[in-house]
């Protein structure tokens, strides 16, 4: 295992290396991802070398990057690996193509403009670095946005909370953005 992650390090120093166009949030930066071990595992004991070992690979694109291309440099990597003589085997659990849509859509424009009506603040638009069910529109060239009442700071950890005025600011902005597009749609 330690074998395989050092040629993948290889990679993710490259891959690292890679900035987006698009402006991340605000806790994030521009560069590329590939985590290595996210979640591992192996052996029975503390004192004994494990037969097997296990470890993730988590590879998540820019939008100006191919999925194809990227997740055939890891494939590369592991491939190389194997004829090298080292036992492995890999699955892929989840994919998904990078997506982005712009601010300046219709559907951008009303989310902007419900979100100033009710906080009184115009909104940042943001790439998120993870897979979103966004890109199922973008795939389609429908425009999408994520857009909720949680913070990004403590979401999906162990201390993860709403403000439950933010959840009502939340729907009335959905309800003023559906508003708008309806209206858009009839006239």
């Amino acid at each position: 295992m330690v074998r395989v992650v050092e040629r993948l390090q290889l990679l993710k120093r490259e891959v690292e290396q890679r900035q987006t166009t698009h402006v991340p949030g605000a806790e994030q930066n521009r560069n590329s991802i590939l985590m290595l071990g996210g979640q591992s595992g192996g052996g029975a004991n503390f004192n004994v070398v494990p037969e097997q070992s296990w470890f993730t690979v988590d590879r998540r694109i820019n939008p100006e990057e191919d999925l194809e291309t990227e997740k055939q440099s890891v494939i590369a990597v592991l491939e190389q690996c194997h004829r090298d003589g080292i036992r492995l085997e890999w699955k892929i659990f989840q994919e998904g193509r990078a997506s982005f849509c712009s601010a300046e859509e219709s559907l951008g424009r009303a989310l902007a403009a419900s979100v100033k009506a009710v906080t009184g603040e115009a909104p940042k638009f943001e790439m998120c670095p993870g897979l979103l069910e966004i890109r199922f529109y973008n795939a389609l060239k429908i425009p999408a946005y994520a857009y909720g009442p949680g913070l990004l700071s403590v979401a999906h950890g162990p201390d993860e909370y709403v403000d439950m005025r933010k959840v009502r600011d939340c729907a009335a902005i959905y309800a003023l953005t559906a508003l708008e597009m309806l209206n858009a749609k009839t006239s």
